[in-house]
């Protein structure tokens, strides 16, 4: 069987017998991918570590024709301080969990499929070294906006989704729509909530700046505006996906009250 090499971040992984597990993984090159690592279960095995959800590999597979086996695994980065934290290791399931809903299996659009590995990549280690709750969530909007930007649901914050105007003062957000609307604009079937000019203004800052790139608001932003920003974005990719993260249960009880 022909031999194929590719980094990867491990996104979740489950028993498939005794010994071996099946790691879903976000590759570079390829996207969500799926891999045997056989007898990782054994005391000295070699792909124990590596194998492990949230680490980052350089990996050489076996092609199989049903599932492709892990033959070497190389940790890129082990994204260790996420497994000291439970806000971290939360927020870092839940990055992990959002690609694994959206993303298809083996993307054949490799420009696409870098752009998230290394959305995720940055993602996964500034959670691990935010200093605090804040930085956790600023680090996590700034996925949330990249994310769905390359997925095709960015959200519209500059225009009315109704008259294309840019209105001024406070807006009316729709977590349904994913955009903005005048408040002359509101639609009866449609359920809002408001968004100060302030926070509009935030969001929109991160939106367009890379995740890499500090925007002025990134040491001045404070947990409460962070955590209701987070809360709006996270109720828009629920029902953009129509599916709950396991990891929102924890999430719930951690961030929110």
């Amino acid at each position: 069987m022909q031999n194929y090499s590719t980094d990867a971040i491990n996104i979740k992984t489950y028993p498939i017998s005794e010994y071996d597990n099946i790691v879903v993984m976000f590759s570079k090159d390829m996207g969500l991918i799926r891999g045997v690592a056989k007898g990782v279960k054994r005391p000295k095995s070699k792909l124990g570590a590596a194998s492990q959800a949230l680490v980052a590999n350089s990996l050489v597979m076996s092609q199989r024709r049903n599932l492709d086996i892990i033959k070497e695994a190389s940790a890129i980065n082990s994204f260790n301080k996420l497994r000291y934290d439970l806000d971290k290791l939360t927020m870092a399931i839940y990055t992990a969990e959002t690609i694994n809903t959206f993303c298809v299996s083996e993307n054949i659009d490799n420009d696409q499929n870098e752009a998230i590995y290394n959305l995720l990549y940055k993602t996964l280690d500034n959670i691990q070294n935010a200093q605090n709750k804040t930085q956790i969530l600023l680090a996590e909007i700034k996925f949330q906006l990249a994310f769905m930007n390359l997925s095709g649901f960015g959200i519209e914050l500059r225009r009315c989704l109704k008259c294309s105007k840019e209105p001024k003062g406070t807006v009316l957000f729709s977590t349904e729509t994913g955009g903005i609307a005048c408040v002359d604009c509101a639609i009866d079937n449609v359920s809002y909530v408001k968004l100060h000019e302030k926070i509009r203004e935030f969001l929109i800052a991160l939106n367009e700046t890379p995740v890499d790139v500090k925007t002025k608001y990134d040491d001045i932003v404070n947990e409460k505006v962070t955590n209701s920003c987070f809360n709006l974005l996270k109720k828009y990719i629920e029902i953009t996906s129509n599916k709950k993260s396991k990891a929102f249960k924890v999430m719930e009880e951690t961030y929110v009250g």
